[in-house]
């Protein structure tokens, strides 16, 4: 064999293993199961356990029925239930309910019994409430160094806790007053503003707890009051939060959107900060009209 041939034939082979070894990881990847299925995945082992029933579609559709009729779950928590089975029984029982037509024409009459007047209270979405920004501010302003430069910036820059969990110290452009925030739900990277007094506040804390470029910005702190660079999870920040504040990101990303919309800011303006892709999704679910500007017209 030629060395020409020679390298032909072993581009030829690396060329195969790439493909056999991009497959095998697609492949992982695809039957991977979300950590937040988790909890709705045991409830759903302990219904079958609890009714004597083989897990599978029909103990699936059983449990669905029994969740809006006797449980009466929102319709979100439905759904929501419904794709963690559906991904379980996928991956681990191999069951794919794809062309299954009679599981989704029972699918299809549960979710129209929502519309029934027995149950239209469960398709109710209460979202967050804005809370006053300047009250707010001079709460957040009253939180030691951490706290008061980690909920800042959570307000200022209206993001959601899977992407304050991610943020580094090097996503910060303390000189330009930015911050560059990876969008998780969308996949893509975004550039918000930053004013300051929360360039200020991130400064003091850079320095109080001698932060490096590669450190993590939220981390973890122990009680001996030793930081750890770390991803912290969702939930772990939901926890500090509510333990310094009492709210949630959600109230603070709320309380953003409402605050830039009463000084004036339009649509276009509110989503190039807070990362929405849909102006739709924005005035439905942030921009709905306050209390406080019905009561003046009373």
């Amino acid at each position: 064999m030629t060395d020409f041939k020679l390298a032909i034939h072993q581009d030829t082979l690396e060329t195969q293993k790439r493909y056999h070894n991009r497959k095998i990881h697609i492949e992982k990847k695809m039957e991977e199961i979300p950590k937040q299925y988790e909890g709705d995945i045991r409830k759903y082992k302990n219904y079958c356990c609890g009714t004597g029933q083989v897990i599978g579609t029909e103990a699936m559709l059983d449990y669905l029925y029994i969740s809006l009729t006797e449980q009466q779950v929102k319709k979100t928590t439905w759904e929501r239930r419904l794709a963690a089975i559906r991904k379980y029984l996928s991956v681990i029982h191999k069951i794919d309910l794809k062309g299954e037509a009679r599981v989704a024409y029972e699918l299809s009459g549960i979710r129209k019994m929502y519309q029934e007047d027995q149950y239209a209270h469960l398709t109710q979405v209460r979202g967050k409430s804005a809370i006053d920004k300047k009250e707010l501010m001079d709460m957040l302003n009253c939180l030691p160094i951490r706290a008061k430069a980690i909920c800042l910036v959570n307000l200022v820059t209206a993001n959601r806790p899977s992407e304050m969990v991610r943020l580094k110290i090097s996503d910060f452009d303390i000189r330009n007053k930015c911050v560059h925030v990876y969008l998780k739900k969308q996949k893509r990277w975004h550039t918000k503003r930053l004013t300051s007094e929360v360039t200020q506040a991130i400064g003091v804390y850079i320095r109080e707890y001698h932060l490096k470029p590669d450190n993590y910005f939220v981390g973890r702190m122990y009680k001996n009051g030793r930081y750890e660079s770390t991803a912290i999870s969702e939930i772990g920040y939901y926890q500090f939060l509510q333990r310094w504040t009492g709210l949630t990101g959600y109230n603070f990303r709320k309380s953003q959107v409402v605050a830039m919309h009463a000084a004036g800011a339009d649509l276009s303006t509110i989503a190039q900060q807070t990362g929405h892709q849909s102006l739709e999704t924005l005035i439905q679910h942030y921009l709905t009209v306050s209390e406080g500007t019905i009561d003046k017209y009373l």
